[in-house]
């Protein structure tokens, strides 16, 4: 038996005194600052950049052994812990890979024990009967698990995660699918068989499905022919790096004279860099630098506005991003669309000239904006001695409301879970106060909407977003509006339902069942008119 099995079997099934890792005030919300803080905003505003791109081609964080935390340590387990946080923080965070270690072995809960299925960390593979060596009596439920992540996508229904499932449940997967579909099975994007993810799965197809989770399970196809035909059994051409930080990995380098798999900041950025899809990290928080390296667009302290008249994105000589004046003159950085290679035109102009300025190279080139750390630092390859570089993207509809290339957006229909009807913008009419009510859905633009995590807008593909007024009241009005920097068009999902920012006692709320019912706010009561889903 290796020292790394004696020591891991020694820790689980050994009761270990621990201190209790010390908390923040409930007044205070560090992971909440670090969303509002620059690193936070920059790395939802990537997330929103790649969203039609192949999941095998984006840069994306993810957590190892994600629910193995001192969120949940106590004398009796997880104590050797990978991670600081709950599940459901490292989401917020931005982890968008989940790893669950799911173990079929014995359970105690006061009186009652059993088998259950257990996430544990047992890294040695060893059993005694039914007994997994290194795991322990206590503890969690892989649903406990699971729980947290159906909070966090509930409360953002444009995300899209991939879950692991590291498979030790001894062939019971019937048990494990039962599980995974009591808690998640309206989120599962199908794999339609036992395969790898596909190559150009992006997550633009996830959600345009009605989905949010991409399910990996390893070990190769499930028993169960449900979970089949759910489950990916590979990540296929996504990338994937993780680190060991626990004590007994140490422990075990320092016998076997191995180094401890870490990864630093530096090492983040350099893998980004060069293309890694996936970067998996223990201990992920907000002060250690490395959410912070995981930006490779915006400059430190970009986009700032500065001066007020700053609305369009250029490259700079350092790779990084800066909002400039759109009126300068720059080249501009044109893609092509036949093998995603970077030049720049042969012109300089101000930004508003891009599209006929790629157009205009021979080739076919149109006027883009990198979408991965790879992606950008090729076209910082390209631009050769140019120290600026118009990039397609801008906010210059609505400060802090930064556009993608037209087409890139992903509005769909918002359902009420009463009547099965459309959020629809009364007679298509962009104008700032038109009501929105409920309407038969019709596939129009009035019915498309799209929710702006890096901002919390609602946007209509009217091009307005909706607007409590500044209403605090039973059956204050919902319209459109420009998208103005106001909380009054700031809305969070809590659950199913849409809050706005304002005041979360109130939700928007149908009045009615049929086609014309005005759409609202009203307190909140749980029902299902006030209860929203996202459609086709």
């Amino acid at each position: 038996m290796s020292i790394k099995t004696i020591l891991y079997a020694a820790m689980g099934m050994t009761v270990a005194a621990t201190t209790a890792a010390m908390s923040s005030s409930p007044e205070s919300d560090p992971i909440a600052d670090f969303q509002n803080g620059w690193a936070g905003k920059a790395l939802a505003m990537q997330r929103q950049l790649d969203l039609n791109e192949p999941m095998s081609q984006s840069s994306i964080l993810g957590s190892h052994n994600t629910y193995n935390s001192e969120e949940y340590r106590t004398a009796l387990r997880y104590i050797d812990p990978q991670q600081k946080h709950s599940i459901y923080d490292q989401l917020r965070l931005g982890a968008r890979f989940l790893e669950l270690d799911a173990h079929w072995t014995y359970k105690i809960d006061g009186f009652d024990w059993g088998n259950d299925i257990l996430l544990c960390h047992s890294g040695i593979g060893q059993n005694f009967g039914d007994v997994h060596v290194g795991c322990s009596l206590a503890d969690r439920r892989l649903s406990d698990g699971l729980e947290e992540v159906r909070r966090w996508l509930d409360e953002n229904p444009a995300e899209v995660i991939i879950l692991y499932i590291e498979d030790h449940v001894d062939g019971e997967h019937t048990r494990l699918w039962n599980t995974l579909n009591s808690k998640l099975g309206n989120k599962f994007y199908a794999s339609g068989g036992c395969k790898s993810v596909p190559s150009d799965l992006s997550k633009a197809d996830v959600l345009m499905s009605g989905k949010q989770v991409v399910l990996w399970k390893d070990k190769g196809c499930s028993s169960d022919s449900t979970m089949a035909g759910v489950a990916f059994s590979g990540l296929g051409d996504i990338s994937r790096i993780w680190e060991d930080r626990t004590g007994i990995g140490a422990i075990g380098a320092f016998f076997n004279g191995t180094a401890v798999s870490r990864l630093e900041a530096a090492d983040i950025e350099r893998e980004f860099k060069a293309g890694r899809n996936l970067v998996n990290l223990d201990d992920i928080t907000h002060d250690d630098g490395r959410l912070e390296a995981a930006v490779w667009s915006w400059d430190r302290n970009e986009p700032n506005n500065q001066g007020g008249d700053q609305d369009c994105a250029v490259q700079w000589e350092n790779g990084r991003w800066d909002d400039d004046n759109c009126g300068n003159q720059y080249h501009f950085a044109c893609e092509s669309q036949d093998d995603g290679s970077w030049s720049l035109s042969t012109t300089t102009g101000a930004w508003t000239e891009g599209t006929a300025a790629c157009a205009a190279l021979a080739g076919n080139y149109t006027f883009s904006v990198p979408t991965s750390a790879g992606d950008n630092e090729a076209l910082k390859a390209a631009k050769g001695g140019n120290t600026h570089v118009w990039l397609n993207y801008n906010d210059r509809l609505y400060e802090g409301n930064w556009q993608v290339p037209q087409g890139q957006g992903l509005f769909r229909e918002l359902r009420d879970a009463r009547s099965n009807l459309c959020l629809d913008v009364e007679w298509g009419n962009a104008t700032n106060g038109t009501n929105v009510r409920l309407w038969t859905c019709n596939g129009d633009n009035a019915q498309k909407w799209v929710y702006d995590s890096a901002n919390g807008y609602l946007r209509s593909a009217l091009g307005k977003c909706l607007d409590n007024r500044g209403h605090q009241h039973d059956g204050g009005e919902i319209v459109i509006w420009d998208c103005v920097d106001s909380n009054n068009l700031r809305f969070d999902w809590v659950g199913q339902t849409i809050r706005n920012r304002h005041n979360h006692n109130f939700a928007l709320d149908a009045f009615g069942t049929e086609s014309g019912a005005q759409v609202g706010q009203w307190s909140h009561h749980g029902g299902a008119n006030q209860r929203w889903y996202w459609g086709n």
